[in-house]
């Protein structure tokens, strides 16, 4: 069998590579669980074993409590504080918490055109999920959204395209005829004295290399 010398395979972008890394460190560095998840995932079995059940409820109160408590937090450096606080002693922590620990270690390595993001329809209306998108560029299909919850990245097309297929089961749908878009939230900004302080208590969310450089 003669192979062809000419055929060419097109490697994963180095933009996406980048996303990945950063988005499999911030899960080494913050091994949080995502109850919500596992408990849409075996949603079939888990109320059958009550100790599981009451326990994926506990720790849900516990979240909602955090939450609660982060609406009187007026300070951004307060706000991942408490974050960090609720995903490093309680290990919990869903969407909105992963995604804000996205958000904190890309402005740790010196990222700034990143923000929070909700998943919407093109009416405004919320479907209960957050991502974190990067803009790479003045091509808005060279966004990057990074998603924490469901472990994958990629560029707003690709996203797209798995949130209305492939991940349709995870969050609400738009109704027919809207689209899926994105809703920025306020960026939570931060001085470099608080950049620093996060650098110097968490180092290993220093990457060596400066992100999101195409080669």
């Amino acid at each position: 069998m003669q192979i062809n010398a000419n055929i060419s395979f097109k490697s994963r972008s180095s933009l996406i590579k980048d996303a990945d890394y950063l988005r499999r460190t911030v899960n080494r560095e913050f091994p949080v669980v995502a109850f919500s998840k596992a408990a849409h995932e075996a949603r079939f079995e888990i109320p059958k074993i009550k100790s599981i059940m009451d326990f994926i409820i506990r720790k849900g109160n516990l979240l909602k409590e955090y939450r609660q408590d982060r609406h009187f937090v007026k300070s951004p450096f307060t706000f991942y504080k408490n974050i960090l606080y609720s995903t490093t002693k309680e290990k919990i922590g869903a969407c909105y918490e992963q995604s804000s620990l996205i958000e904190l270690a890309l402005r740790i390595n010196g990222v700034k055109n990143c923000v929070k993001a909700s998943l919407a329809d093109t009416s405004g209306n919320l479907l209960n999920h957050c991502v974190v998108y990067v803009k790479t560029g003045t091509d808005p299909k060279k966004t990057i959204i990074i998603d924490p919850w469901l472990q994958d990245c990629g560029f707003l097309p690709v996203m797209m395209t798995k949130y209305k297929n492939e991940y349709k089961k995870y969050f609400k749908q738009p109704a027919q005829g809207e689209k899926i878009v994105l809703k920025a939230q306020k960026p939570q900004e931060l001085t470099q004295e608080q950049l620093n302080y996060f650098k110097e208590k968490y180092p290993k969310l220093i990457i060596s290399k400066k992100l999101f450089v195409e080669m």
